[in-house]
C-alpha cells in the first residue's frame, strides 16, 4: 500500500498499523486522521511548521492519545477494522 492510500484510509477511520521501529522492534499502533477523533485544538486544518516528509505519515495514536509517525517503507501490515464514515 502506498502513502496516499494509507492517508486516505486514515481519514476514514481508525487503522491498525504494524511497523518496524528504528531500533528494529515491531510495533502495532491504532491510529487515525479522522477529524472527529483528533484533539479539538489540533484539527487537520492547522498549518504545520515544517513541510510533510513524503517518507513518513504523521498520525494520532488513539491508544496513547498522542501524535506519532511511522515510515511508509517500514509498514508490515495496514488494516482498517473500524470505519467511521
Amino acid at each position: 500500500m502506498n502513502r496516499e492510500s494509507m492517508v486516505d484510509q486514515l481519514h476514514r477511520g481508525i487503522c491498525t498499523v504494524v511497523f518496524e521501529k528504528k531500533d528494529g522492534s515491531m510495533r502495532e499502533m491504532h491510529c487515525t486522521l479522522h477529524p472527529d477523533r483528533l484533539p479539538e485544538r489540533q484539527q487537520l486544518t492547522e498549518v504545520s511548521p515544517t513541510p510533510p516528509n513524503p517518507d513518513t505519515v504523521r498520525v494520532f495514536d488513539t491508544d496513547l492519545q498522542e501524535w506519532r509517525s511511522f515510515r511508509v517503507d517500514s509498514v508490515n501490515k495496514f488494516s482498517t477494522p473500524q470505519l467511521l464514515i
